[in-house]
This record gives structure tokens, C-alpha cells and sequence, in this order.
């Protein structure tokens, strides 16, 4: 979850390079045209190499249903970018991993009190990287804030259903393969990006060497390793403390404000990268249970 949270960060910078050339379709459209083929391409290695189950072999239909799910959920971001400052879309976006808690919950998947105390943590922290939401802001459009609450609410869901998808198996169908899950899920997030294209009526290519790297680092970093890292996570930690740990995110684009785009820093901010850190930490915390003492056998 680290590495997928560290190659989505990078996002920003990807993002922010193509979005001066190219309009929201154009780069959603590109960005999975990269990632599909990239992904099935790593499919392929694996299973050439004896590993990985036969995509067939795997429910792929709910898998290209979950990419259908992240694709219409990437172009909801970028809507919401329009409208709201991209720091308060930061702060209402990731309040996403008390949703997946609270989604655990209801599921019947309940949360310990330290993952709720971590999620606490981690929200405040993220609210303090970002000095505007401390300040206040006016100029934040209403169906904004509603794009981005959505936003947060379908991640939520994604992350949740991921769990499902990645902990599935039964007497005919192989477990869950995180690098075919990707693989079948920018598939699904494919289509909607060329769907959307083809109702937009155009579509643009990126020209001239930072454009074009941008693009391909966008589809390859921040979407093929972030995505196949994120389906691992969720595995291995399960959704509460899997969305708790992406949720260092914030603080990373921080990073790389400061040293890619040259932006500063405010006290408030490394506060908030500290907190966030402390929630991400504070999640992982597997409690101390004393091993029952054996008894004596009977004589």
C-alpha cells in the first residue's frame, strides 16, 4: 500500500504536465489506453514464468466492473478539480478511509477502536496540510463539494469490493490475482474512457517530449504499479487499514510540491504531514495478546 500510495502521489506532477496540453477526456482516455496493454503485458511475463492464474481462470466480469467503477470515479475527480479549490478537494476526498471503516462495519467486518482512533488522526492531520481549510474558504462551489464527497463515497465502496475480489475463491475458481485483477480492472476503466471520448466528439494526443513523458508516466507509475500495489494491499491488510495507509497520499504530494514545483512548506502543514504519518503508523498497530499458558498434562 505504501508503493501504490507513492506512485498515485506522483499523480499530481503527471497530471498537472498533461492537464496544460490536453483537456480532462483527452487524459483519461490516454491514461488507460497506456495502463491496458502495460498490465496485460505484466500478465503475460508472470505467466510465462509458471505464474499467476489464466485470466479466464478468474470472475472477470466483476473485475471489469470494479475498472468500469474506478474509471467513471477518475472522471469524477477531475470534474470535481473544475469546480472547488484543489485543496479542499484534498481534505473532502480523503475523508474516504472513515468511510471504508465505517463500510467494514456495516458489512459486518467491524473495526477495532485503534483503527477509528488512527482514522481520527489521520483526517486531522490531512485537514492541517492544507492551510486554506484551517483558514476557511468562500469560494468553494456546492456541486464541488457534492462531486467530491461522491468521489470519496465510490473509492470507499472500490476499496470494499477490492477486498472481496482480491479474498475470493471457491471449487472452480482460482484466488485473487492481484496483477489480473489490475489487469481486467483498466480494461473495464478503459472503456469509460473511450466512451467518454467518443461522446466528447475529440480527442487529442500529447506532443513534445514533456507531454508525451508525462502521459506515459501517468499510465505506468501512477496507474499500472499504483493499481496492481493496490489490489496486493488490500489483500494482505484488508480494506480499513489498507484505505488508512493510502491516506498518506496527502502528505507525499506535499513532498513533492516542495521539491518538484518548488513550493514551501507552512508549519501547520508539517504538523499535519506529522499527524497523518501518526495515523498511518497507528493503524498497523497489531495489539499484544498473551498466548494462554498450557496446562500440565495429567499424570
Amino acid at each position: 500500500m505504501l508503493i501504490s500510495a507513492l506512485a498515485y502521489s506522483l499523480f499530481t506532477v503527471f497530471g498537472k504536465n498533461v492537464l496544460e496540453q490536453l483537456g480532462t477526456t483527452d487524459v483519461l482516455f490516454w491514461r488507460f489506453a497506456i495502463a491496458m496493454p502495460v498490465s496485460w503485458a505484466v500478465v503475460a511475463v508472470r505467466r510465462m514464468s509458471g505464474f499467476g492464474p489464466r485470466p479466464l481462470e478468474v470472475e472477470w466480469k466483476p473485475r471489469v466492473l470494479a475498472g468500469v467503477t474506478f474509471g467513471f470515479m477518475a472522471y469524477l475527480a477531475f470534474a470535481a478539480l473544475d469546480r472547488m479549490p484543489g485543496a479542499l478537494y484534498i481534505v473532502i476526498c480523503y475523508t474516504y478511509p472513515a468511510m471504508v471503516a465505517l463500510g467494514a462495519w456495516m458489512l459486518g467486518k467491524p473495526s477495532s477502536k485503534h483503527i477509528w482512533w488512527a482514522a481520527a488522526v489521520t483526517l486531522l492531520g490531512i485537514a492541517f496540510t492544507v492551510p486554506e481549510v484551517v483558514k476557511g474558504t468562500d469560494d468553494a462551489a456546492l456541486i464541488g463539494m457534492l462531486m467530491t464527497l461522491g468521489n470519496a463515497f465510490i473509492y470507499a465502496c472500490y476499496i470494499l469490493f477490492s477486498e472481496r475480489l482480491m479474498a475470493h475463491t471457491d471449487d472452480t475458481k482460482p484466488a485473487g490475482d492481484g496483477f489480473v485483477a489490475a489487469a481486467w480492472g483498466f480494461s473495464g476503466a478503459f472503456v469509460v474512457g473511450a466512451l467518454l471520448s467518443v461522446l466528447n466528439g475529440d480527442l487529442s494526443a500529447p506532443s513534445g517530449a514533456k507531454y508525451v513523458g508525462s502521459m506515459i508516466a501517468l499510465g505506468v507509475i501512477s496507474t499500472v504499479v499504483s493499481g496492481t500495489t493496490f489490489f496486493l494491499g488490500v489483500k494482505h491488510l484488508g480494506p480499513a487499514p489498507a484505505a488508512l495507509v493510502a491516506a498518506i497520499e496527502p502528505v507525499l504530494t506535499l513532498i513533492w510540491a516542495v521539491t518538484i514545483l518548488d513550493e514551501t512548506l507552512v508549519a501547520v502543514q508539517i504538523l499535519g504531514a506529522a499527524l497523518v504519518i501518526v495515523g498511518v503508523v497507528w493503524s498497523q498497530r497489531v495489539p499484544n495478546v498473551t498466548p494462554p499458558v498450557p496446562e500440565a498434562p495429567a499424570l
